[in-house]
C-alpha cells in the first residue's frame, strides 16, 4: 500500500461503482492498478451537488466510453483501509446497475483491462469483495430504491 497523500485523507469518501450490463446480459469487469489489479467495476467519486445516478452515469461513461442508462442501486457498503487499494481510504460505496446503450468500449488511462462475462463467470474471478456481493445481489434481483432531492436555496433577507 502506498503512503501517497490524497485530497481525501481523513475523510469518508462517497464513491459509485457501475455494474454495466450489455444487451447479451454480460457484465463489464475492469482491472485497475489502483486496486492491485483485482476485478471490479468502473467508478469513482460522487461530486458535490451530483446525485448518485448522475455520478454513476458520468463515471461509467468517462471510464469506458460507453453511453449508459442508470437503472437502480444493487449494493451499498463500506470499504475501510482495504490492503488491495493503493492508499489508506475509507469508502462508502454505492453500486449502480446501468444498461449499456452503445457497444464501443474505450477504457481511460485509469483502467488496465476489461472483460465482458456472464455473472456466473464473473464470480470465478479475483473480485474485490463489494463487487462480488453486488454481482450476487444482481443475480438474485436485489434492487434498492434511491431518491435524491434538491431543495430550493433559501434567500437571505
Amino acid at each position: 500500500m502506498s503512503a501517497a497523500t490524497s485530497k481525501y485523507d481523513g475523510q469518508v469518501e462517497t464513491v459509485v461503482g457501475v455494474l454495466i450490463v450489455d444487451e447479451d446480459g454480460r457484465i463489464l469487469l475492469i482491472q485497475s492498478p489502483k486496486w492491485s489489479d483485482k476485478s471490479l467495476f468502473p467508478g469513482g467519486h460522487v461530486e458535490y451537488g451530483e446525485s448518485i445516478l448522475e455520478a454513476a452515469k458520468r463515471e461509467g461513461e468517462e471510464e469506458t466510453g460507453l453511453k449508459l442508462e442508470p437503472n437502480y442501486v444493487v449494493n451499498v457498503g463500506e470499504n475501510i483501509h482495504n490492503p488491495s487499494f493503493e492508499r489508506p481510504a475509507h469508502f462508502l460505496f454505492i453500486h449502480v446497475v446501468c444498461r449499456a446503450l452503445t457497444t464501443q468500449l474505450s477504457l481511460n488511462s485509469e483502467l488496465s483491462r476489461f472483460e465482458l462475462v456472464v455473472p456466473e463467470e464473473a464470480l470465478k474471478r479475483n473480485l474485490e469483495a463489494g463487487a462480488r456481493k453486488s454481482i450476487e445481489n444482481y443475480q438474485r434481483g436485489v434492487r434498492y430504491g434511491i431518491s435524491s432531492h434538491q431543495w430550493p436555496q433559501k434567500s437571505e433577507h
